[in-house]
């Protein structure tokens, strides 16, 4: 049967191109993630001091010092603390912040946390309610996420995205009603599918004037040189992957330096699907792979980190499905690789996965420890100044402030 079902998968991909991997994995039922929720056991967060601790601060990792926890906050008062944790000299660094991932379970959830992802940015929902109860949950990593999206007419993302005809993207629609429909049923942020049939380059630049009248930042999902050169002339807010198919012109980097406009590349799905599982470059691309390669990515994301463009770190991951593997959080650790493979340095890197995302994304509650902010905070056993991997090496995990019991291990996959 799981022979026959991936024939079937196959061959409607072969029909479909330049789809989101998240297109093809099918939503859970709401009571499922109901019954998951009302089975979690959570304690309530205790006022905690973790002593002995190395705090990295965007740029280096500091003496030993004590971190405070208070009902789910950082803070500098020391009085009425309850639990006391010697961090054994370890390092302590903000939450990781996965800017691009489809998580539509629970379990995604878990896995995502267990990993240190404390915060995620999901970037298709067709069920406003599943993904409302997933946004924020005691112990379990926070979720953004964008609801009905700019789809054309055709092309991969719309024919396996479950939208009525008359909420698709035509070249005569009048974007503002589809934003509207979005952002009233609870969308934090607005996204663009960039695809040869649309959108238009005046709705691109109407969606996003028309969006950030509103107070909300776009993005949009483009991996191809013409939809990422459209989206950059709209300015946007945020780039989502990068173009396999060629290489991006000067004129295109600069003007999202010129913008500040940000990218998040998704470079470990182009790398796994050039690479180590073909089937997921069918996900992709259908059969209409000829011009693309990774070595388009590796040198895309250099030319935009060389000029100054900021960078976030994402993933698009959805888990495991039956034909591919495509971990929730390992896969963050190993685009911090990635990022760091194209020239970044690690601190760079990791501001990559935690203040940066968190400024892009106007969040003013996380991405460093301090004071006032939330007390999302990854115990590592090792520096990851000194080799990136080591943010995989965890001893601990705190999401607003509550300890996750069951982090993973270095070589562990969720």
């Amino acid at each position: 049967m799981q022979l026959k079902r991936l024939a079937s998968v196959l061959l409607t991909l072969f029909n479909c191109s330049r789809a989101c991997l998240h297109d093809h994995v099918r939503a859970p039922q709401r009571r499922h993630i109901e019954d998951a929720l009302n089975k979690r056991n959570v304690s309530a967060p205790v006022k905690t001091a973790i002593t002995n601790v190395r705090v990295f601060n965007g740029y280096t990792i500091g003496k030993p010092q004590t971190v405070i926890i208070d009902g789910g906050y950082i803070t500098d008062r020391h009085e009425g603390i309850k639990k006391t944790i010697d961090g054994g000299n370890r390092i302590l660094i903000p939450g990781l912040i996965d800017s691009h991932a489809h998580v539509l379970d629970v379990e995604g959830l878990e896995n995502m946390t267990s990993y240190g992802v404390t915060t995620i940015f999901n970037m298709a929902c067709s069920d406003f309610e599943l993904c409302n109860s997933l946004r924020s949950n005691p112990g379990l990593a926070s979720l953004f996420t964008t609801m009905l999206t700019a789809l054309s007419p055709a092309g991969g993302n719309s024919k396996l995205n479950p939208v009525l005809p008359e909420q698709r993207l035509y070249p005569n629609t009048d974007p503002k009603s589809l934003v509207d429909y979005s952002f009233n049923n609870g969308s934090d942020y607005f996204k663009i599918v960039g695809a040869a049939d649309g959108p238009t380059q005046n709705q691109y630049n109407e969606i996003v004037k028309y969006t950030h009248s509103l107070g909300h930042f776009t993005v949009a999902h483009s991996t191809t040189v013409s939809a990422y050169t459209k989206a950059v002339l709209s300015q946007i807010d945020v780039v989502q992957h990068i173009p396999d198919d060629g290489l991006l012109s000067s004129s295109v980097v600069g003007l999202m330096k010129e913008h500040n406009l940000a990218s998040t590349p998704t470079m470990e799905i182009f790398r796994q699907a050039h690479l180590i599982q073909p089937a997921i470059l069918y996900f992709l691309r259908g059969n209409n792979t000829d011009n693309t390669t990774y070595d388009n990515v590796l040198s895309n994301v250099r030319h935009l980190h060389q000029a100054g463009v900021t960078i976030l770190a994402g993933t698009d991951s959805v888990g495991t499905l039956p034909s591919i593997n495509f971990p929730y959080g390992d896969s963050l650790h190993q685009e911090l690789l990635n990022l760091v493979g194209i020239g970044m340095t690690p601190a760079e890197a990791l501001r990559a996965a935690t203040i940066v995302p968190a400024t892009v994304h106007r969040l003013n509650d996380r991405g460093a420890i301090r004071p006032g902010l939330r007390a999302d905070l990854v115990l590592l056993n090792s520096d990851p100044l000194v080799n990136i991997s080591n943010t995989r090496d965890i001893a601990k995990v705190w999401v607003g402030g509550i300890e996750y019991a069951n982090v993973a291990k270095p070589g562990s996959e969720a």
